[in-house]
């Protein structure tokens, strides 16, 4: 990792994050590493190729297969112009000349389709995070996903229905844009019309989360689902009820309605306290409606203080990247 990375990442690791409970409307997922684990189908893939081929081709550190990758997932290339320009590197000029006869040509089209049985047969949707999708639905929130992936991944997500549990898809093969882009994050706020601090970003790379979190957005770093419970719990939605997000709603509205009150008796109190103060000797009516007006005011106080505190409790929360 360069040190321009771990800069940037150290900035949000450990970070405390203020969390308007009332304001979160939207939750965004990534896929991989989140709701299904990490497949290495690439890696399975490139394994088989040598050993077909007799070839090499170098993994650790490939700044080449690193960029093809990135130009996959941004939807500018096909998988199948992928693996031709892995050909084209690791096999194609090796091969040996036999006089006039042209180069043996790879049949690409086969290890697009092995490569999609192997993701297909090895992608399973998490059951656990399935159900708390579908729970966060019922409690009135947006779920959406935002994924990084490419087209071969895609086609097999969506013949197995994988997508279906969102309200949005976003991924990068069909946007042009890839995380840690900036531009990706700004792309799906725009699209879900909404602001940073009304969404939760979950993703398992800390990389990913250092631009959503620069620009507002709530983020949880994804590294197993018994911690994602609690991550949840910390966050004050651990009981994701039937219509959990209105409820949240309504106790912000009682606070605001008594906060409301609360500086309104203030206002009139303060008002008849100068008017008796005014005329005193004189106006025995204006203390009567100052001593009203106090007792009024005292008891729109203590009203409020308790909201506040249920505020505290209930409607504001902190979450830390950890």
């Amino acid at each position: 990792m360069s040190a321009k990375k771990e800069i940037e990442e150290y900035k949000i690791y450990g970070e405390a994050q203020k969390v308007k409970l009332y304001k979160i409307k939207h939750f965004i997922f990534d896929f991989g590493g989140v709701l299904i684990e990490k497949t290495f189908v690439l890696r399975n893939l490139f394994d088989m190729i040598e050993a077909d081929l007799n070839i090499s081709i170098p993994r650790e550190d490939n700044s080449y297969i690193r960029k093809i990758k990135r130009i996959l997932s941004s939807g500018r290339i096909t998988t199948q112009e992928f693996l031709q320009k892995i050909f084209e590197k690791y096999y194609y000029p090796f091969q040996e000349k036999d006089g006039a006869l042209p180069a043996k040509k790879v049949n690409v089209e086969y290890y697009v389709e092995l490569w999609f049985d192997l993701y297909s047969q090895v992608t399973n949707f998490s059951s656990e995070m399935a159900e708390i999708i579908e729970r966060l639905h019922q409690a009135d929130y947006i779920v959406s996903l935002m994924s990084n992936t490419h087209d071969i991944h895609a086609k097999s997500n969506f013949l197995k229905g994988f997508y279906d549990i969102f309200d949005n898809v976003f991924l990068s093969n069909e946007i042009g844009y890839i995380k840690p882009e900036m531009a990706k994050y700004k792309y799906v706020l725009n699209k879900l019309d909404t602001k940073p601090k009304k969404c939760i970003f979950i993703d398992d790379k800390i990389q990913n989360l250092v631009p959503a979190r620069e620009l507002g957005i709530i983020v949880i770093r994804f590294e197993s689902f018994e911690k994602f419970k609690k991550q949840l719990n910390e966050l004050g939605v651990g009981n994701i009820s039937k219509d959990l997000r209105n409820k949240i709603k309504k106790k912000y509205k009682k606070y605001k309605k008594t906060k409301k009150e609360y500086k309104k008796a203030k206002k009139e109190y303060k008002k008849a306290k100068k008017e008796y103060l005014k005329k005193k000797g004189k106006a025995p009516k204006r203390r009567q409606e100052y001593q009203r007006k106090r007792i009024q005011y005292r008891k729109k106080k203590a009203e409020y203080k308790k909201q506040r505190e249920k505020k505290k409790d209930e409607l504001v929360t902190k979450i830390r990247v950890t």
